[in-house]
């Protein structure tokens, strides 16, 4: 009598890595993404204002700021959305993270040089406000920290990007 083997069951397999990791990575995408795409849709809705905010940091040249104010409404939306959908995640943390440092500078600048300006992170600001505030700067920081981390390690849940992703097993390898 021929005995014939049972199926195999299909290997269960478990994510890499340990369980926080995946909860963190949608936190890492979905908050900076949230507040990147509410601060550029404020800065475009309010191109003026947006314009202000730019100027009163007073660091860049005059032939800069118009297109500085013109374009940063737009690069933080298409981040915001990157982060939110999980599209191109490490450019999009890689990005964030710089974009985070260079704001922190111009606060930190505005902040020693006692600028009397509002930070203009969600839209109007300028030369109106008390200046920018240790809470502007440490509120920044984990946003930093975040796109960092999306960077170092842009593989996790709920995202565009592993719909287009091949496995070595796909090719044939």
């Amino acid at each position: 009598m021929i005995e014939t083997a049972a199926p195999e069951a299909p290997e269960k397999t478990r994510p890499a890595g340990p369980w926080w990791r995946s909860p963190l990575h949608l936190v890492c995408r979905l908050v900076p993404g949230g507040l990147l795409l509410w601060a550029g849709v404020g800065k475009a809705l309010d191109r003026q204002g947006t314009l202000l905010s730019v100027d009163a940091y007073d660091v860049l040249p005059q032939a800069v700021v118009r297109p500085v104010a013109a374009a940063l409404p737009w690069i933080e939306i298409a981040l915001g959305v990157f982060l939110l959908i999980g599209l191109f995640v490490r450019f999009a943390g890689v990005a964030t993270a710089l974009l985070v440092a260079v704001f922190l500078a111009g606060m930190g600048q505005a902040k020693a040089r006692g600028l009397a300006i509002d930070c203009g992170c969600f839209g109007a600001g300028g030369s109106t406000g008390d200046g920018v505030s240790w809470w502007d700067l440490l509120r920044d920081v984990p946003l930093l920290l975040m796109g960092a981390y999306l960077a170092w390690r842009p593989k996790g849940p709920l995202r565009v990007d592993a719909l287009m992703e091949v496995d070595d097993v796909d090719r044939g390898s």
